[in-house]
């Protein structure tokens, strides 16, 4: 058992909460599942000039190791002694916003991960996470619960957030794990994340013990609809694109040798060349819910596929696939907005645009290339690793930054010692999210 405690008019409260969950060995090596594809090979040759250009970027959440809210002093060090909070195994990924609200995923890279989705909350001018909608709803072991949630996307018009749970409760499963089905779950932000749907991906379509769903993007069809029909999600390690149909209540995958690394695997960053031979991640769906784009980690390319082959099972994939252009540099997640593709460009420490609106003047989305990227955002301290991308209907684009590489390399440094390792950004650029129907 564990506790939880509540301060309630000056009165400790402790309650008794059965701990269902079964809890994992020490953190473990990602890399281990692709045989060393992502390694520190140290400085290179040639002195690295630090820069910034950053046109008002803000950092508006930093940590140099990730704390949560606790119900009280107790509850963190009785996770700290069972070894269910270690701040070295947090990671920070995801961003989502809705209205004044920030939401973010934390890696559940082993058991030492409390909650994968948390509210950012200050208090006393300190950033915290708090659990969402609950630490509870996020126990580990607990199938019904949050597992892994990577990544969550809110529709702006009407507060429901889509996630992605993984379902495993570490990266690599461990011989005591419950690895649970990966699923996709709905809450209702309006109602305190009260869960309105819960999807269990079969395993035909999404192996439980193999996945790394990543992103995803949400496809009202059509301007009109009143609900979003289809959810795109990306399968990093399976290199497939998973579709979601939410009125058959049905899923299936599309594999193409597009989803996978190319030649162009090496990101370099500050000085240090890193490998990266990883697969189809960011995925972002056009203004217009006609095509999808999405690029592997370990590729500079964009791919575009329509959406109406993803919205059949038996879509012919391969004849109507094309290659969309290639992009400044390696990145993470993607997302559109109402005019443009953005995008962490990871060797170059930025944030970059690819303004369709402009290039569609002169040809059709179905043969449109990258033509016009623009320079959003850089920063060669504060955007080291651009993970992910959000955009709120105020015109301001929120973005993570997460020194992933470090982490994956074992050289972060979480003491604080070298200054913040994780940040929540955002910058205005003018632009609204590609769902938002104002």
């Amino acid at each position: 058992m564990i506790r939880s405690c509540l301060m309630l008019s000056g009165v400790l409260l402790v309650a008794e909460i059965v701990d269902g969950g079964q809890h994992h060995s020490h953190l473990s090596d990602f890399w281990n599942l692709r045989t060393d594809l992502f390694k520190d090979k140290g400085p290179q040759t040639g002195a690295h000039r630090q820069g910034s250009t950053d046109k008002g970027a803000q950092t508006v959440h930093q940590w140099s190791s990730l704390e949560f809210e606790w119900p009280c002093d107790w509850v963190r060090g009785y996770y700290t002694e069972k070894g269910w909070f270690n701040p070295a195994a947090n990671v920070l990924s995801g961003v989502d916003v809705y209205k004044s609200d920030v939401y973010v995923t934390v890696l559940r890279t082993s058991q030492g991960v409390p909650s994968g989705l948390n509210k950012v909350v200050v208090k006393q001018g300190r950033s915290l996470l708090q659990p969402f909608p609950s630490l509870q709803y996020n126990e580990a072991g607990n199938c019904s619960n949050l597992q892994f949630p990577i990544k969550s996307a809110t529709d702006p018009n009407t507060g429901l957030m889509y996630v992605i749970d993984v379902g495993r409760t570490s990266i690599v499963p461990q011989p005591t794990d419950v690895i649970c089905p990966p699923k996709l779950v709905i809450l209702d932000l309006k109602k305190k994340g009260a869960l309105v749907r819960s999807y269990i991906f079969p395993a035909s379509v999404v192996p439980a013990a193999t996945n790394m769903l990543n992103e995803l993007a949400l496809d009202y069809v059509s301007k009109s609809a009143p609900d979003v029909r289809y959810v795109y999600i990306s399968d990093m390690l399976n290199e497939q694109i998973i579709v979601l149909d939410l009125a058959q209540n049905a899923s299936w995958a599309f594999k193409h040798a597009s989803m996978k690394p190319d030649t162009d695997t090496t990101i370099r960053i500050n000085g240090i060349n890193y490998q990266a031979g990883f697969g189809i991640n960011g995925i972002a769906l056009d203004p217009s819910y006609r095509f999808l784009y999405y690029s592997p980690v370990g590729s500079k390319k964009l791919h575009q596929i329509p959406t109406s082959v993803l919205r059949e099972p038996s879509g012919d994939f391969t004849g109507r696939y094309r290659l969309a252009g290639t992009k400044a540099s390696n990145s993470d997640g993607l997302v559109f907005g109402q005019k443009a593709l953005y995008y962490g460009a990871l060797s170059l420490n930025a944030v970059y645009m690819w303004n369709l609106t402009q290039d569609l003047q002169k040809v059709s989305e179905d043969m449109v290339t990258i033509a016009t990227e623009t320079l959003v955002a850089k920063d060669d301290v504060r955007f080291i690793w651009v993970e992910s991308l959000t955009l709120d209907p105020s015109g301001h684009l929120w973005f993570t930054t997460s020194r992933m590489n470090e982490f994956l390399a074992g050289t972060l440094d979480v003491s604080g010692a070298k200054g913040s390792n994780f940040r929540i950004n955002r910058v205005y650029v003018g632009d609204k999210p590609y769902l938002w129907k104002g």
